[in-house]
């Protein structure tokens, strides 16, 4: 094959990028499947693959409108309309992969080490990954309930599946 660089179609209606919020009083989940960008995939040598994806904020859904009005609010969406990923580097240890990138969130731009799970079943592509970034790395004003303030951590689960 001349060419090993495959760009990835991602399936939306499997692939989602997930939240989790937490408060003593309750816990939820938001999630988006309208995930845009690029994945090119380099079959010979994993390691040279490229990602750019992005999701628009006002995607993220936790079942309560209320509250997902809010999280618009304080993540300033109007003035900062996706949480964007770029990889910079991608390195094999043991069974799984560790991306090198930065996410942008909020005005702000942070690099990240993700750990990365990868299937490939004949032209099929699976992801995986589970991290977590920190609400005040991205100067986010963490609301409150009863005077409570949410979670300053929030975990983040990665499910991507696509064609090649």
């Amino acid at each position: 094959m001349l060419f090993s660089q495959s760009f990835v179609e991602l399936d939306l209606d499997k692939s989602y990028i997930s939240y989790d919020g937490k408060h003593p009083a309750h816990n939820w989940t938001g999630i988006s499947n309208e995930i845009q960008g690029s994945f090119e995939l380099n079959i010979q040598d994993l390691t040279l693959s490229k990602i750019d994806l992005y999701v628009p904020v006002f995607s993220f859904d936790s079942k309560n409108a209320s509250r997902d009005s809010n999280m618009l609010d304080v993540v300033e969406e109007y003035y900062y309309p996706y949480v964007r990923f770029v990889s910079t580097k991608i390195h094999k240890k043991n069974n799984e992969f560790i991306v090198t990138g930065s996410i942008s969130f909020h005005g702000i731009t942070k690099e990240f080490v993700i750990p990365v799970k990868y299937i490939m079943e004949n032209n099929n592509v699976i992801i995986k990954s589970e991290f977590a970034i920190m609400l005040s790395d991205f100067k986010i004003k963490r609301p409150s309930l009863l005077t409570i303030k949410i979670r300053n951590k929030v975990d983040i689960k990665v499910y991507l599946e696509g064609s090649i």
